[in-house]
């Protein structure tokens, strides 16, 4: 475990630069406008009910107790243009601030930054619609958290599952995740271009704009390093837990039940799946391959399309994001060392490759359409 961590670590220290872009706002470079690091999303039904209210503030009151000392300002009341010190409420005020939105829309934003033009490190945040909306609408609540990298070292591996199990047990979603992500300021719009490049260049990486989506009533959105099923879309989609673990083949996948579903745990640790290096993590590979019955159909659009030559994610290019991991060879798996054959291929003659749309390129060359 240890290992593994540490070279996780290390990988991402190696490849900071390639997927942390510094805010123009800032002059002393310290603020970021686009990061990558720990997240977690968890989708409510019927959010507006009084009860998920109330757990809505028990998880915040969870993150309060681990890092409540992280966060500064953010705003209660869903008004992002007055910021409020975090500190000037107590957590029992806080809870009783939810439960005073038991008919409107409830929307928190608490973080370490001061200015939602920037990328917090530390974040909880949440977005429900009343009743009538949601009924009319079908917009799902979610209650979002962030993290830096440097938790599952500091806080743990172990205990960040057993926190997700802990968060699940409380909120009851539908299905939820948490891993490698890449991180955004509220203002989250104004860097999807950069989005775009970041997850096709590290395929590990979630990517969470439209996170009431009503797509994602019908399953999960993606798999990531934790993927949450609850009990109902296990029985509606994947039979039962049992059958489910019978299906598994792969000891690096581990299931996690709570009281009304189960997170189930791709490897070690998260990967960052850097297509220069290791685009397809075998263990990414292995449980999208047996969860994908329990996947969205379709999702919204990640991005708002192209704007001014600048390249976003549309409703084509999000669908194949989330399917990346469907029908391709894990990069991980232990290469035989075994006496290669002697015959000698002419690398100046033509070898022909096949790949399927959507998919990276493995080598340079001319590609043509069959």
């Amino acid at each position: 475990m240890k290992n593994k961590l540490q070279k996780l670590l290390d990988e991402y220290q190696e490849n900071y630069n390639r997927f942390t872009y510094g805010h123009y706002l800032d002059p002393n470079n310290i603020e970021d406008a686009i990061k990558t690091g720990l997240v977690g999303c968890y989708y409510l039904d019927q959010g507006y009910l009084p009860e998920k209210r109330q757990a809505i503030g028990q998880v915040l009151a969870l993150y309060d107790k681990y890092w409540g000392d992280k966060l500064k300002f953010g705003f209660f009341d869903g008004n992002s243009n007055q910021l409020h010190p975090y500190q000037k409420f107590s957590i029992d005020k806080k809870q009783d601030l939810i439960n005073n939105y038991a008919l409107d829309v409830l929307n928190f934003y608490w973080s370490n930054v001061d200015n939602l033009e920037f990328v917090p490190e530390y974040l909880i945040k949440t977005f429900s619609e009343p009743e009538w909306y949601e009924k009319l609408h079908q917009d799902i609540t979610y209650v979002q958290l962030y993290l830096p990298i440097s938790e599952l070292k500091e806080f743990g591996v172990e205990q960040l599952i057993a926190l997700n199990q802990q968060i699940s047990e409380i909120l009851q979603p539908m299905h939820g995740f948490f891993g490698l992500g890449i991180q955004h300021s509220h203002e989250y719009y104004d860097y999807q271009y950069l989005e775009y490049e970041l997850a096709h260049q590290f395929l590990g990486l979630d990517i969470s704009n439209d996170e009431d989506d009503e797509h994602l009533r019908e399953g999960f959105k993606c798999i990531n390093w934790l993927t949450i099923l609850s009990s109902q879309l296990i029985t509606d989609k994947l039979g039962s837990l049992e059958a489910l673990k019978e299906r598994n083949s792969d000891n690096e996948i581990r299931f996690y039940p709570y009281s009304g579903g189960v997170v189930v745990r791709a490897g070690e640790v998260p990967e960052l799946g850097d297509v220069a290096s290791n685009p397809y993590p075998k263990h990414y590979v292995n449980v999208n391959a047996l969860l994908k019955p329990a996947r969205a159909p379709e999702i919204a659009s990640l991005g708002f399309g192209s704007i001014n030559g600048e390249i976003r994610f549309n409703n084509r290019t999000s669908k194949e994001w989330q399917c990346r991991f469907d029908d391709v060879e894990a990069t991980d798996i232990t290469v035989s060392h075994e006496p290669q054959s002697a015959k000698v291929i002419n690398m100046d003659s033509k070898v022909r490759i096949s790949i399927q749309t959507g998919q990276l390129c493995p080598h340079t060359g001319v590609y043509s359409a069959q």
